[in-house]
């Protein structure tokens, strides 16, 4: 799929009424959320053993996708407003806020793998409900976009809740 990226143009930023630094950095910190959330997935994929990481890993690959889906949303909107997204990797995690936890030590802990995302999509959960929140009169397209992602993460909440559940 090949999209184009392009800056707003004068009437899209007049009717934007919140700090577009402010709103650049909130992205950012969104974005690094995503790519991390997205190493994190495929990482413990290719890590994790035992009865069920067969499951487990199909559904991490599938979501690790999801993850880096997102972060090239939030990527196209800080430039859209004119920023630049984390361009190093070395300061994803100094930007992120919820962060990025390691594949447990043991690769047939999967228990710990369930606790691990279920973590991190609760914190995406809090985080994007907040922004979502945060810019509901002052910029509505960045509003869309994290209610957008806030759902998706209310999903694989759910989904994680079920897969717990079901281990071994």
């Amino acid at each position: 799929m090949l999209i184009f990226i392009i800056q707003m143009g004068r009437t899209a930023k007049e009717i934007v009424k919140a700090n577009i630094q402010e709103i650049i950095s909130d992205l950012n910190k969104a974005y690094a959320d995503e790519w991390l959330a997205h190493y994190q997935y495929w990482l413990t994929a290719q890590w994790i053993r035992g009865m069920d990481a067969d499951t487990l890993k199909a559904v991490l690959l599938q979501q690790s996708a999801d993850e880096l889906m997102h972060a090239e949303i939030l990527a196209n909107r800080i430039i859209q407003l004119g920023g630049t997204p984390v361009m190093q990797f070395d300061k994803l995690i100094a930007t992120a806020k919820c962060g990025y936890k390691e594949p447990p030590s043991d690769p047939a802990n999967l228990k710990q793998v369930v606790q691990d995302v279920l973590e991190a999509e609760a914190c995406a959960i809090e985080s994007y409900n907040e922004l979502s929140e945060k810019y509901r009169e002052t910029d509505i397209v960045t509003k869309e976009i994290f209610e957008d992602l806030l759902e998706d993460e209310v999903k694989d909440e759910e989904e994680w809740e079920k897969l717990g559940a079901n281990l071994v």
